[in-house]
């Protein structure tokens, strides 16, 4: 609306400029021409003008959506990094309870071996008991 009111201002002024009167018929007709081709590139220079400031917003928004999905991504990187930092911690935690739970079977291991091997030497001296005995009884 805005380029439309100058645009009828500048045609109304144009049209009532005095003619002389030799050039009256084709004189009219030239300023006429004329100053329809001023109002199309004046409206060609608006649209120019209307398409440039499209362009402007779209680059804006399009960078506005570009720092929102940026900041979107950085977000859940953030939480998968605090997810696997989460399972480093129980893969720890669990390595460390193997170790320990080795550990243990190792000494439970250790101490049932010296139980049989005292269960053997002591079975070994009763039979030499017994086998004394007997010598003796007999």
């Amino acid at each position: 609306m805005r380029p439309i009111i100058p645009l009828v201002l500048w045609f109304t002024a144009v049209v009532q400029l005095p003619l002389p009167d030799a050039l009256a018929p084709e004189g009219a007709v030239a300023i006429l021409t004329t100053a329809a081709t001023l109002a199309g590139l004046i409206v060609m220079v608006y649209r120019l003008g209307v398409w440039r400031q499209e362009m402007h917003n779209i680059k804006h928004n399009v960078g506005a959506e570009v720092a929102r999905y940026r900041e979107e991504t950085n977000q859940h990187l953030e939480r998968l990094d605090r997810r696997f930092d989460a399972i480093d911690q129980h893969i720890a935690a669990a390595t460390e309870q193997r170790v320990a739970t080795e550990r243990w079977q190792a000494r439970a291991d250790t101490t049932i071996e010296n139980h049989e091997r005292e269960l053997v030497a002591v079975g070994q001296r009763v039979g030499r008991l017994e086998g004394g005995l007997r010598a003796e009884v007999a």
